[in-house]
């Protein structure tokens, strides 16, 4: 045709035969049309094309495109694989589907990870990420380590290291590999009540092998801290333990720190939740829990009477005593808990009514940031019919003087905001920025105090989104941030003021509330909106509150579900304490 040009071109169909030419594919593996090979495990066969084999997996290449013996036979013997398992790996060759279940997900996740089928890897990985909790924490770990998983392991670890008196009376415990169980018991963030229990785990563990376990038993001994133990407690198990009285240098063992450099030290700390409203009716709580760090509840008590049928209080710890401070109806109170004492005292109001306000601790100091208050329109309106209004107001307690002095006021008025101290500064993150819940009405503005500078307030770093009823959280002189419409946690760095997304959250957390105790965060109730169409053009929505406890390690850049608490909350606050002299009497 000569009025056509001389080009090349390329004319694809419409949808493509890639599903279809699979599909034939499988079709003839069916019946057997040009199969050449065949894979033999637990005395099944399985009929396959070679190619499609080694097009997903990068062990049947190297078996297929080598010079190995498998290269030549028409049947191979797949040792160290079920049956079952061979069978799924090979429909997903064909198909890239694969059905994991609770059955075959461990057989399915080593086989895929010795014959290096990569993505049915991490399909497994991801399945087994989700189903991590207390009944399944220390098999799931001891299968990460053996595929080397290790974000898995971290994750299956951290879990079983919170419930700890639970997990060493399951079978998989009685399992566990020696090195995971030294790494376990090691651990100064294994919440066990007390040191004579890890050593009783530990003695049933090796009896449950004696005959292979019993020469571990001296390098495990070495993670166990004989000296935080009660010592009538210690002279009567040597007495009557033959066992442990035979092991070499025994004596001189329990006079020794263990190997971990300090004794579990995180186990003397408590979480205390403190107020805000419940269920889908937003009744008030009016209540103090106070959870171990497996968030299992050890006592309920109710909050001063002023803040009972309050919310949008505020809570900070200084010198393990508690203040509270605020809320809609109590907006000028501030009250201290002596956790030693277990007692509540009243101190001086507050300069300026607020509530949806923050506190921290700076210098020794208790700061007292920003908010909102009511405002009437007219001197006759009542209470309820108030305008709210954002302010700047930041006060700091005198505690010789016992009153509240004004300090430098914040650059933007917020309320609902995330705050936290951090390497000499004060940090306010987000907030609503007036009177009208319009999430337009949201910053992302980034407020720092620093009292050492002439212009102690600064407003020049941002948020990569506007955010609001966020939880700000400070461990090892980092920022970390959760909570709000946050779908992970956000590191802050206060070098440079970029954010970097973590772990994702595992349940919703709107308006939850957070603290730290040792290397983990302690992420506490929270909620989400929903929203249901109701017409044309109509919508209406629904605010619904969780009782989850997430819980996350900065170090393993991990995230856990702990025990529920007592009831769905939000707009609650959160603490960390140590344990009292009441608290420590309620345990025994």
């Amino acid at each position: 045709m000569g009025d056509v040009q001389s080009k090349s071109s390329t004319s694809t169909a419409a949808g493509g035969h890639g599903e279809w030419f699979f599909d034939e594919l499988q079709k003839m593996r069916s019946e057997g049309v040009l199969v050449d090979v065949t894979l033999c495990a637990e005395g099944e066969e399985i009929p396959c094309h070679r190619l499609v084999l080694a097009t997903v997996s990068d062990y049947f290449r190297s078996m297929f495109s080598g010079g190995l013996i498998e290269s030549q036979k028409s049947k191979i013997e797949m040792g160290g694989v079920s049956a079952e398992a061979l069978q799924l790996l090979v429909h997903y060759a064909y198909t890239s589907k694969v059905n994991i279940t609770p059955d075959n997900v461990q057989s399915l996740f080593q086989a895929a990870d010795m014959l290096q089928f990569y993505e049915v890897c991490n399909k497994c990985e991801k399945f087994l990420h989700g189903n991590v909790n207390e009944k399944t924490c220390l098999g799931i770990w001891t299968l990460a380590d053996r595929v080397s998983r290790s974000r898995l392991a971290e994750t299956a670890k951290s879990c079983s290291l919170k419930w700890f008196e639970k997990v060493c009376t399951t079978e998989d415990f009685l399992h566990l590999p020696v090195h995971l169980l030294q790494s376990y018991i090691s651990d100064e963030g294994l919440l066990a009540k007390k040191e004579e229990r890890i050593l009783e785990v530990v003695m049933l563990w090796v009896r449950h092998d004696l005959k292979e376990r019993e020469e571990h038993l001296k390098e495990l001994l070495k993670c166990i801290c004989f000296t935080c133990m009660d010592p009538d407690y210690l002279k009567n198990i040597l007495k009557t333990d033959k066992l442990l009285a035979g092991v070499r240098g025994i004596k001189t063992m329990v006079k020794k720190q263990p190997t971990h450099a300090v004794s579990r030290q995180i186990l003397q700390k408590d979480i205390l939740v403190l107020g805000g409203v419940t269920g889908t009716e937003h009744t008030l709580s009016g209540k103090a829990y106070r959870l171990e760090l497996d968030s299992t509840c050890v006592d309920t008590s109710p909050l001063p009477k002023p803040f009972r049928d309050s919310r949008g209080i505020a809570a900070c710890v200084i010198r393990n005593n508690l203040v509270v401070t605020g809320g809609d109806k109590s907006m000028s109170q501030a009250w201290r808990y002596k956790a030693s004492k277990n007692t509540w005292m009243k101190m001086a109001n507050l300069r300026t009514r607020r509530y949806d306000h923050g506190m921290a601790v700076l210098g020794g100091e208790v700061y007292v940031v920003g908010g909102a208050k009511n405002v009437r329109a007219r001197p006759d309106d009542d209470e309820d019919d108030n305008d709210r209004c954002m302010i700047t107001d930041v006060e700091v307690y005198d505690k010789e003087r016992n009153c509240w002095r004004v300090t430098e006021p914040l650059p933007l008025a917020v309320c609902s905001f995330g705050i936290t101290t951090c390497r000499g500064k004060l940090y306010v993150f987000g907030g609503w920025t007036n009177e009208d819940d319009d999430p337009e009405e949201t910053t992302d503005a980034i407020q720092c105090f620093d009292p050492t500078m002439d212009e102690m307030w600064s407003l020049e770093m941002w948020m990569p989104e506007r955010v609001t009823h966020i939880s700000a959280c400070t461990v090892d002189s980092k920022i970390y941030l959760v909570g709000g419409h946050l779908q992970f946690v956000v590191f802050f760095d206060p070098e440079d003021g970029s954010c970097t997304a973590l772990a994702p959250k595992l349940a919703p957390w709107n308006d939850c509330s957070a603290t730290v105790c040792g290397s983990d965060i302690y992420i506490t109730g929270g909620g989400a909106e929903e929203f249901k169409k109701t017409g044309v053009g109509k919508w209406q929505s629904k605010f619904h509150t969780f009782a989850m406890v997430q819980c996350y390690n900065v170090e393993n850049n991990t995230m856990v579900l702990c025990k529920d608490l007592p009831q769905p909350l939000y707009g609650h606050c959160t603490v960390a304490v140590s344990k009292s002299k009441f608290a420590k009497a309620a345990e025994k």
